[in-house]
């Protein structure tokens, strides 16, 4: 049985989870971890994958959140990196999406 990869697991410490999904810092961290994720569904055939965990500490405890990526939502998912990703010349990230993309219509014919 093949050992399985654990989750990356972000420390955001008193920061509002939704500030840093929405800031800079979280969607560089997020976007290659989400790519991977999609890259991965395609590859293993699988309906969803828990891509990351962010942790923080909000009201003197500690908060956490999953991260998935659904096969059923690849598309705006990817289209929320291709965005991402042209805004940040992260060019090498563009080609991915488009061939996601690519293999997705092959697979609807």
């Amino acid at each position: 049985m093949a050992k399985s990869k654990k989750v990356l697991t972000c420390y955001i410490g008193s920061q509002d989870i939704y500030e840093w999904v929405t800031s800079d810092d979280g969607k560089k961290t997020m976007m290659p971890i989400l790519i991977d994720g999609c890259e991965s569904i395609i590859d293993k055939d699988l309906e969803e994958k828990k891509v990351l965990v962010v942790e923080s500490i909000q009201k003197y405890a500690s908060r956490r959140f999953s991260f998935y990526v659904r096969k059923e939502e690849m598309e705006e998912t990817l289209g929320k990196i291709m965005d991402w990703a042209l805004e940040n010349e992260e060019y090498e990230i563009c080609a991915r999406v488009k061939k996601i993309e690519d293999n997705l219509v092959k697979e609807t014919f």
